[in-house]
């Protein structure tokens, strides 16, 4: 399951133990890369994978897998940050052979490599996030035509996989921009950067796709594979674009996308449902249901919550619906508009809400209060037709005591001992920073 990804430039000079102040005349370019680590830092993933224009290269796209990466700016003068990431080796072999059956594919095999800066200055940002540390597979597109670059990208996106990813897309713009910058100046690189920000901006692809080979050529990038990748994974989510500036004749832009669409649906039915009514909200369901995630047969809780209170909260222990989407949809509504404890939301509120959305699990009986864990699974209490339920990972429930007397509260069951357990996990898919 892809959690996130993010296109990003990568500059050395952004990163402070090398610009020695130079950082601040890219200073929008560090703030948009310093609000990816707080975001996205958080949300790492299991697994990272890389795309870089300046890894090593040998046709098509070029994976070099390794069991270990490591690396530091000491060719840009700055010997620190040092950075080391555990390698997912057997992963992106397996990765590769996957692909190789449909797109141009070249493997290397290393005990451990050295990264680029194509690959650290994300890096060195999205690692300050306080999260785990992910293991890394790193590859460079940039032997892939335009076309294949964004078939790539769709595909990735319809990979079937447990594990949590994340990809770095990394690529700078026009090296040519201004008449300052390093590889010259062409009147062709302040229009290539403007149909680079344009196609992430509206997550637009065919602004690019439509580019000549001239006018790329002329344009002088290293991140148009990249941009594509990004896209063709984002295809139909929203793409929250941060910042684009040129401050040294090379264009640099800034975005990323949240890649499961369950906060989204959740809160365009909201949108829907406050402009235009309940019908019409409901089917926006059918806008997502051919998403990869959206298709499986899952119970759901929509959460609703205003500058950091709950403001609702509804959902379904077992799946009720077809599938996913339309029981996120089923559940959006209700806990924004039927959640009995609170008014309907206003359209004026909306601004201040952020949503998540937990996706459950099948639940299984419980024989022994050991085996749970508050952190880890939720509780049903059921005695007669009483039932309460308890979300897992909840703020101030530390023990799994208070985690059953809070379920069983709910359900006006006096004593959680006498009546039967039941536990299940959760996939909690928060919606990231909207601003």
């Amino acid at each position: 399951m892809w959690l996130w990804e993010c296109f990003t430039p990568h500059p050395p000079v952004l990163v402070p133990q090398v610009g020695r102040g130079r950082e601040e005349e890219a200073r929008q370019s560090v703030g948009a890369m310093k609000k990816l680590g707080r975001i996205l830092g958080e949300e790492m993933p299991s697994l990272l994978l890389i795309l870089s224009p300046h890894a090593p290269f040998a046709g098509g796209i070029t994976f070099s897998v390794a069991e270990s990466y490591g690396g530091d700016f000491s060719m840009f003068g700055a010997p620190t940050p040092q950075f080391a990431f555990p390698g997912a080796s057997e992963r992106g072999l397996r990765l590769a052979e996957d692909l190789s059956s449909r797109f141009p594919v070249v493997v290397s095999r290393k005990k451990k490599l050295v990264l680029d800066h194509g690959a650290l200055v994300p890096l060195n940002f999205l690692s300050t996030g306080g999260g785990r540390q992910p293991e890394i597979i790193l590859a460079n597109p940039i032997g892939l035509s335009p076309s294949v670059a964004f078939e790539l990208g769709t595909y990735l996106a319809s990979l079937a996989d447990s594990d949590q990813w994340g990809l770095v897309a990394s690529g700078d713009l026009s090296h040519k921009v201004t008449r300052e910058a390093p590889a010259g100046f062409s009147p062709a690189g302040a229009r290539f950067d403007s149909r680079v920000v344009e196609a992430l901006r509206n997550n637009d692809p065919s602004i690019l796709l439509r580019l000549s080979a001239g006018e790329i050529e002329e344009a002088g990038e290293c991140g148009l594979r990249s941009s594509l990748v990004f896209l063709g994974l984002a295809r139909k989510r929203s793409v929250r674009f941060l910042s684009y500036e040129a401050p040294f004749g090379v264009g640099y832009a800034v975005a990323y996308a949240p890649l499961h669409a369950a906060p989204d649906l959740a809160r365009k039915v909201i949108e829907t449902y406050l402009a235009e009514g309940e019908e019409r909200a409901r089917e926006e369901a059918d806008d997502f249901s051919d998403l990869p995630e959206m298709t499986e047969k899952a119970g759901c809780f929509v959460s609703l919550k205003k500058k950091g209170n709950l403001r609702g909260c509804i959902g379904t222990i077992l799946p009720t619906k077809a599938a996913l989407a339309e029981e996120i949809a089923e559940n959006a509504l209700s806990a924004a508009f039927k959640d009995p404890r609170f008014p309907p939301v206003e359209q004026r509120e909306l601004e201040d809400i952020s949503i998540s959305v937990d996706i459950l699990s099948i639940p299984e009986a419980v024989s022994d209060i050991a085996l749970l864990d508050p952190k880890k699974y939720g509780v049903i209490v059921e005695k007669g037709w009483a039932r309460g339920v308890l979300l897992p990972d909840l703020e101030g429930v530390d023990t799994v005591e208070a985690q059953l007397s809070i379920a069983a509260r709910k359900a006006g069951i006096a004593d959680w001992r006498t009546a039967a357990v039941r536990k299940f996990t959760v996939r909690r898919i928060r919606e990231m920073d909207r601003s």
